[in-house]
C-alpha cells in the first residue's frame, strides 16, 4: 500500500470490529458474561479510536495532489463516523446486557449486524484499487 498514512485508521478499527463479534459471539455460545462484556467494551473502545482518527489524524485535504488517496480518506471518515454511531450502539447494549432489559437480544442483534456490514465496508476500503 502506498499511502502509510491511511493504513492504521484502516486496519485498527476493522480488527477491532472482528475481535468484538467473536468475543461477543463465544460469550454468547459459551454463556460466560465476561466474554459478552469484553467484546461489548472492545467495539466502545474501538468507536472511540475511530472518532479519534477522525478528529485528529485523517484530513482529506491533506491528500490534494492524488484524488484518489482523497478519495478513499473521505470515504475512510465516513466509515469512522459510523464506527463513532456503532459505539453509542454497542455501549447502548452493554447497559442492556448489564441490567438485563427485555431488548437486549434484540438490540444486539442488530448491533452486530451493524458492525458486521461495517467491518466489510473497512475491508473493501483496504481492497479498493489505488
Amino acid at each position: 500500500m502506498q499511502n502509510h498514512e491511511l493504513y492504521l485508521p484502516m486496519l485498527i478499527p476493522m480488527w477491532g470490529i472482528f475481535i468484538g463479534i467473536a468475543l461477543i459471539i463465544i460469550g454468547y455460545a459459551d454463556n460466560k458474561s465476561y466474554f459478552t462484556y469484553a467484546g461489548w467494551m472492545v467495539l466502545v473502545i474501538n468507536g472511540l479510536i475511530s472518532l479519534y482518527f477522525n478528529l485528529f489524524e485523517i484530513s482529506p485535504g491533506h491528500f490534494a495532489a492524488n484524488t484518489s488517496f482523497q478519495e478513499t480518506a473521505g470515504f475512510l471518515k465516513t466509515t469512522g463516523w459510523l464506527n463513532t454511531t456503532g459505539a453509542f450502539l454497542a455501549m447502548t447494549s452493554l447497559l442492556f446486557f448489564r441490567f438485563k432489559k427485555k431488548r437486549y437480544m434484540l438490540l444486539a442483534v442488530l448491533t452486530i449486524l451493524f458492525f458486521s456490514v461495517l467491518f466489510f465496508q473497512y475491508y473493501g476500503l483496504i481492497q479498493k484499487p489505488k
